[in-house]
Parts: C-alpha cells; sequence; structure tokens
C-alpha cells in the first residue's frame, strides 16, 4: 500500500547474488524499525514497522512486484527524532545476516548494498545519532568555536631544553679553541683543518640528535593527550546519545522490582503466565494474569535454529504444542505459522489453540510495566538472552529479575545490575548455597521441600527473600507464609492470591477450565476436570478422583447457612451397583481430598451409590473409613443410565441435610451436627476404580439461607 501523499518516503534497490554459481540469489530481507512506532508531523496515526520481501532475480520487490518505499528516518518533527531501520537479510544457502542503517528524506534513491552498514557481530555497537565531540566539549563548560576546541585537543610542547646544549656563542668558542690549538701545532700536511671539520661535524650531529629526540617526545605527548581528550569526548556523545534513545523507548518503569519488593504483604508470580488456567507462556496466559491484577510474572526462554527467543518452558515442543522435537532444529518462520499450542488438552476443548510467544513481542508489551522473572532454559538461549537485553533493553534491569538454577552462572546479570532469583533443589546443601550468596538477590524453595529446611533458609544471614513454586492451592500459601516465605510463583495466581468465592453457579457449558480448579495432581492431563461435548457435563476420568471446586469457596453462607444442589448422572452402570460418587464438602482447606484414605483435613461427603441409595459422612483425619451420620441409608429411586438425578445439601449453623429432589421422602433430614463448617467442597468418584462407570457432574449452584 502506497504511503499516504504528505508523507515523505524514499525508494530502495537491493541485489542479491547467490553464493553456490553466482547467479541472482533468492531469499528473504526483513526490514523493521529500530524503535516501536513512529509519529510524523500531521499524520493521525502512528507507523508501526516495515514488513519482510522477496528477491525476484536477484532484485528486492514488495508483494506486487514494484519497488520497495520506506520512511526515511529523518523526518523533520518525527517522534522519536532518534531511530534506524534493522535490515535481517536471509539468502537461500547462507546463514542470515543483520545490518542497521539510516535513510535520508532528500535521497532520490537509495541502494542499500551501498549504505552503511553494521556487521552482525558488531550489532552490540549500534551507532545511535547523538551529539557531536564538539557539542560534548560546550557543553562540557568550554565556550569557543570548532577552530578552539581542536587548538584544545594539542597538549603542552615538549621540553626542547636539551637540543640546545650546544648553542652559537659555545660552538664558536669550541672552534676558535680548535683553531688556535691547530695553529699552535701547525701541521703542513693539513691536520689542523681536518680536526675543525671533524669536531664541526661531532657537534652537528649531536645537536640534531637531540633535538630530534625532543621533537618526537613533544609530539607523542601532544598526540597522546589528544587522542585521551577526543576519545573521553567521543564516549561522552555515545553515552549521552544511548541514554536519550533508551529514553525515547521507555523513559522510565512504570513498576521496578525494589519498588514491587516494598509493598507489604506475600507477593504471588505469574508460573508461566497462569499455566493451570491458561494455556502456558502464551500471550493470553501472560495478559490474564496481568489484566487480573498481577504485578509480576516469569518468562522461560528458549531459542530457534536461526537465534531468536521464543517463550517456552521446555527445550522440545513435545509436551505443550502439537509438534515434536527441539525448539532449536525450527525455523522461526515455521514456529510462528505452524506450532500451535495444546492448552485443550489440559484446560478444556472450549480452547482455541494459541500461537507461541516470541520474547522479544512480551518484552515490547509488558517490560516496565509488571516485574519480569526471566530465565533461559537452555544453555544455548543464555547468549542470544543476554545479547537482546544489553543491545535493546538497557532499561531492563529496573523491572527484571534475572531467574535462574543454582548450579548456573550470575556473574553476567549482577555485573549489569539485574536482581537474582536463585532456585535451589530440595537437596542443595548450605555449602552450595555459600558459594552463590554473593551474588545472590532472592533464594527459591520449592513445595515439595521439608517445612524445616524451607525455615532454615528464610533464615540463613543476610535476612534476603525466599520464594516458593509451585504454588496451586491456598492450602500450600498458608503453609509456606507460616515458614517464612514472601513471594509465591503460581500458575493459579489469581485463586492463589485471594480469599474469597469467585462464583456461585458453574459455566462448565463454555468447556473450560475454572481458576481455583484444584485436581489430585496438577499439570496432567489424566487428573483433569473433563469436559463432555454437550449440555455442560464434567467428570474425572481418574480411579477414585476428586477435583476441588475452589473458584465457589470460601462459601458465604447467610444467616441461616447455604445450600448446595448439583445435578448428577451415571452413563454406564457397573456390575456392582453399590459402588458410588458423590461430593465432598465441609473442609476448612483445598487440600487434596480422596475417599476412604487419611486425608489431611476432615469435612463431610455425600455418596449416591449407582442402586438410588443416599448417604451422608463425616470424614476424619484420623481413620480411612467415614462416620455415618442420621439414621442409616436413604433408599431413593434406582439410578436410570443416562438420567440426571438433583443432590442437595443444606447446611445451617446447627444441622447437615442430603437430600435427593423428586421425592420428599428421599432425605436424610436435619442432623444435628455442627463438627465442620469449612468453606471448601469438591466432586468426587467415591468408591470407583472402573472410570467407564464413572458420575458425570452438572450446574453447580450455592445459595445462602
Amino acid at each position: 500500500m502506497p504511503f499516504p501523499e504528505d508523507v515523505p518516503s524514499v525508494p530502495v534497490r537491493y541485489s542479491i547474488t547467490s553464493p553456490a554459481g553466482g547467479g541472482p540469489g533468492e531469499g528473504t530481507l526483513q526490514l523493521m524499525p529500530t524503535v516501536p512506532a513512529i509519529r510524523i508531523p500531521g499524520q493521525d496515526g502512528v507507523f508501526t514497522g516495515g514488513g519482510t520481501y522477496q528477491f525476484a532475480g536477484g532484485q528486492l520487490v514488495d508483494g506486487e512486484g514494484e519497488q520497495i518505499r520506506l520512511l526515511p528516518t529523518n523526518v523533520a518533527g518525527a517522534n522519536p527524532a532518534v531511530w534506524a531501520w534493522l535490515g535481517i537479510e536471509s539468502v537461500n544457502g547462507t546463514q542470515p545476516r543483520h545490518f542497521y542503517f539510516a535513510l535520508d528524506a532528500d535521497a532520490e534513491e537509495v541502494d542499500l548494498g551501498a549504505v552503511q552498514q553494521l556487521a552482525p557481530d558488531l550489532a552490540q555497537y549500534l551507532a545511535v545519532p547523538g551529539e557531536s565531540a564538539y557539542d560534548a566539549w560546550r557543553r562540557a563548560g568550554n565556550d569557543g568555536d570548532e577552530d578552539d576546541f581542536l587548538a584544545s585537543l594539542v597538549g603542552p610542547p615538549g621540553d626542547i631544553t636539551a637540543a640546545n646544549d650546544y648553542t652559537d656563542e659555545q660552538l664558536g668558542q669550541a672552534l676558535t679553541a680548535e683553531v688556535a690549538r691547530a695553529d699552535t701545532a701547525y701541521d703542513p700536511a693539513g691536520a689542523a683543518t681536518a680536526a675543525q671539520v671533524a669536531a664541526i661535524n661531532t657537534a652537528t650531529a649531536d645537536a640534531t640528535t637531540k633535538a630530534n629526540t625532543a621533537r618526537d617526545t613533544a609530539i607523542a605527548t601532544a598526540a597522546a593527550d589528544a587522542a585521551t581528550k577526543a576519545g573521553t569526548a567521543q564516549s561522552a556523545a555515545v553515552s549521552t546519545a544511548a541514554s536519550a534513545a533508551a529514553g525515547l523507548y521507555l523513559p522510565k518503569a512504570i513498576l521496578t522490582v525494589d519498588t514491587f519488593m516494598a509493598q507489604a504483604g506475600t507477593k504471588v508470580f505469574g508460573h508461566r503466565g497462569a499455566g493451570m488456567v491458561c494455556p502456558e507462556h502464551t500471550e493470553v496466559s501472560y495478559d490474564y494474569a496481568i489484566s487480573h491484577g498481577i504485578q509480576a510474572m516469569e518468562l522461560s526462554v528458549n531459542v530457534d535454529s536461526e537465534g531468536q527467543l521464543w517463550c517456552l518452558h521446555d527445550l522440545s515442543l513435545d509436551r505443550t504444542t502439537y509438534s515434536t522435537g527441539a525448539l532449536n532444529t525450527y525455523p522461526s518462520t515455521g514456529i510462528a505459522n505452524r506450532v500451535l499450542t495444546n492448552g485443550r488438552v489440559l484446560h478444556g476443548q472450549g480452547w482455541t489453540d494459541q500461537p507461541m510467544a516470541p520474547l522479544r513481542t512480551m518484552l515490547d508489551k509488558y517490560l516496565g510495566r509488571v516485574v519480569l522473572f526471566v530465565e533461559p532454559k537452555g544453555n544455548d538461549a543464555v547468549v542470544p538472552l543476554q545479547t537482546l537485553l544489553a543491545t535493546s533493553y538497557p532499561h531492563a534491569p529496573a523491572s527484571v529479575i534475572w531467574k535462574a538454577h543454582v548450579g548456573t552462572s550470575f556473574v553476567w546479570p549482577k555485573q549489569q545490575g539485574y536482581r537474582t532469583w536463585c532456585y535451589v533443589d530440595d537437596g542443595s546443601s548450605n555449602a552450595v548455597l555459600d558459594g552463590k550468596d554473593s551474588l545472590v538477590d532472592y533464594w527459591g524453595v520449592s513445595t515439595s521441600m521439608s517445612s524445616a529446611r524451607r525455615k532454615e533458609i528464610v533464615q540463613r544471614p543476610g535476612g534476603k527473600p525466599v520464594f516458593s513454586w509451585p504454588v496451586y492451592r491456598r492450602s500450600q500459601r498458608a503453609a509456606l507464609e507460616a515458614d517464612g516465605v514472601v513471594g509465591l510463583m503460581s500458575s493459579d495466581p489469581v485463586y492463589v492470591r485471594g480469599t474469597t468465592a469467585q462464583a456461585t453457579a458453574s459455566r462448565w457449558d463454555q468447556q473450560v477450565k475454572e481458576s481455583g480448579g484444584t485436581p489430585m495432581s496438577d499439570y496432567t492431563e489424566a487428573a483433569a476436570l473433563k469436559f463432555s461435548e454437550t449440555d455442560g457435563w464434567v467428570s474425572i476420568n481418574r480411579s477414585r478422583g476428586t477435583y476441588g471446586l475452589g473458584r465457589y469457596c470460601p462459601i458465604a453462607p447467610g444467616a441461616g447457612g447455604y445450600r448446595i444442589q448439583i445435578e448428577i448422572k451415571y452413563d454406564q452402570l457397573s456390575g456392582d451397583l453399590a459402588v458410588h460418587g458423590g461430593l465432598y464438602l465441609g473442609k476448612a482447606s483445598d487440600d487434596v481430598y480422596e475417599f476412604s484414605t487419611l486425608n489431611a483435613t476432615a469435612g463431610y461427603h455425600l455418596i449416591l451409590r449407582q442402586n438410588g441409595v443416599l448417604r451422608l459422612y463425616r470424614h476424619l483425619t484420623t481413620q480411612t473409613g467415614g462416620v455415618a451420620l442420621g439414621g442409616g441409608d436413604i433408599a431413593t429411586e434406582a439410578v436410570v443410565a443416562g438420567q440426571s438425578m438433583t443432590i442437595q445439601v443444606d447446611v445451617t449453623p446447627t444441622t447437615i441435610e442430603a437430600r435427593r429432589l423428586g421425592n420428599a421422602a428421599w432425605t436424610t433430614g436435619p442432623i444435628a451436627d455442627t463438627t465442620h463448617r469449612g468453606g471448601y467442597l469438591g466432586l468426587s468418584n467415591g468408591s470407583i476404580t472402573d472410570t467407564a462407570v464413572r458420575p458425570f457432574w452438572r450446574n453447580l449452584a450455592i445459595t445462602q439461607l
């Protein structure tokens, strides 16, 4: 599309030659500005980029075969005023090459092969237009024109006194004495004349040598002094220009690491974005966390075959995408266009497949707005990440924490001014931690580490803050806070941070995992909630599986208590109709519950057998079996395969009652029991070990009484 009539542009051309045979080359040239957006005077919008162009017959053309036109880098009044074009040349048969260049608005046409280019191995020294050495001299408080500036570069003259050891007077005296001596000892053969000539030659040579030495010393001293002053002025000019360019890109971080850490209370960070709620390390996952007020999140980083960095936890694509193999074997374009995440496996088929997230895009979007934990997961990603941060994001240390395992080096990030988070293994010794201590700002401990060991690390000399990962449950948060941990890396950060229920009625018809869903095993497809294709039914495809419904917890009772109502069905019936599923409720914590097992916290469980028997139990932390409540089994109508049933539990300050709707007699009646009044509940496969006959649930509703 042509530029608007009042926007200047410059036609460019570029020819390439094939490295094999010397004929016209084939390939692409990607052109992009070094700043995210450029505003042109008189234009309502901003110009945000270039594009990728093909070589046809060795000549660069646009998508319609026409000559390419680019925005000049010196448009009067443009904002920012200082920027350049980046070219990424990919010629078939050669490695990609990067170069930078400027475009003059007055140029009639520019051959990109003839402009001054920066070699790829010198990309970290990208020239940024700034003030001249003369301008830096004037800004330092000096007065005068350019001649005065040049004169200031010349140092004081050297000491040439030694060159004057033989003055004309001294030379004359010596000569007179020599003549007198010669006259006294007159030698008719001419010896006196020869002696006179020899004396003159000796004195002249000695004077010349000393004068030349003094001259060379003076010149060398002046040259060194001038070079030092010029170098100092150049460095000052480059530093000033670089700072100005960085200031144009991001004047200051909206949220710095230090400001964030100074906030009161436990800090909650997004783990893999919000990887237990959204497809991990995708833009939608990061957006979910940030849009809900999470102020810090993790960016795991790996590199492709062309050196581009992507947000990815694993070295391979096998676990999180539909593709297989190591990321560093894939080209950038293949990843951008063909690799999609398989978040639907873990988070429900209501999700659409998401593309992978380029690190540069995520940094441009989030850097300075939230605190970022950045970690290169593979060794081959370390140097590209360091180079990217140093050359394109010099302001990153203000809002980035360098995250790495205790077995890696922290020298570079500390030299660059980054805060560092060192996460350790459960078995890491104090000696190992001592070896890293001087380079570490924050320690990291896992939720699987013993409480005693976590406390030891919290209490290490220096009192450095300790963060923990991976945190999925509020019960984990409580235990970690009790140990002195002040930061939580959570893949469900909104739920873990919260203390109240997020909803009172389910929307499982959306077929997407909810925040607060706590399976028996996290990040495991086998334990994930399964969504039916129709009618909003959910199930747990796991033997005796359970699933916590933290989204609705803790339940907030009314003055008369609360009511839980939910539909349940069995699509297939077992040969043993005594098998059952149902609900658990009344727990004070969201820790894992399992039927006929010792559990960490107590509560109630309601069962509905496939023969229609309804029963309410109290479960304890000291025994595997439940304690039956009420008068005994409640016989209801036998279960019909595929038929929906509604069960209801009323919990008042003094009683608890379970019923199956459809017949007034199908109830336990109010049971006087106040043992448990915790606000956490969940779904339970109960005694069912054959998942083919597992129960299904839908339409959960919680109301106050």
